[in-house]
């Protein structure tokens, strides 16, 4: 293969940029990278929209959703009621599921309220993990 020489290179080179001093190169160049830099910017804000629009949408279809499955819940929970009332007397069938449903629910709101202490949120490994890099780092440089 045949290495291209100067004059090759040179018949390449657009003619306008033969006549082009170092200044006006430079001065293209900052415009070609501003505008670059402005069409990647536009090309983030519309890709963040259009994810910002699909989570919208989930999180609409997700709060449609929670609530059909509560008001079916809550149907089945009469219908619980009205099923155990043919055992005992109606008042003590609601009083029985009511109470079920809520000994359950103060069980869940317990684990909720341990699994969101914040305590519990701090990456107690990762700080670890750091201050090992740390006292490494300090210990190379030393």
């Amino acid at each position: 293969m045949q290495q291209p020489t100067s004059d090759d290179v040179h018949d390449r080179i657009p003619d306008d940029l033969h006549e082009a001093s170092l200044g006006e190169v430079a001065k293209q160049l900052t415009q070609d990278i501003s505008t670059l830099l402005k069409q990647e910017v536009a090309l983030a804000k519309a890709e963040v929209n259009t994810a910002l629009n699909h989570i919208k949408a989930g999180v609409l279809s997700l709060a449609i959703g929670l609530g059909v499955l509560f008001a079916g819940f809550i149907v089945l929970l009469f219908a619980a009621a009205a099923a155990l009332s043919l055992v005992v007397a109606p008042w003590l069938a609601y009083l029985i599921v009511g109470g079920a449903v809520a000994i359950i629910g103060l069980i869940l709101l317990m684990v909720a309220k341990k699994n969101l202490n914040p305590e519990s949120m701090v990456p107690n490994r990762t700080i670890d993990s750091l201050k090992k890099d740390e006292e490494m780092v300090r210990r190379t440089v030393s």
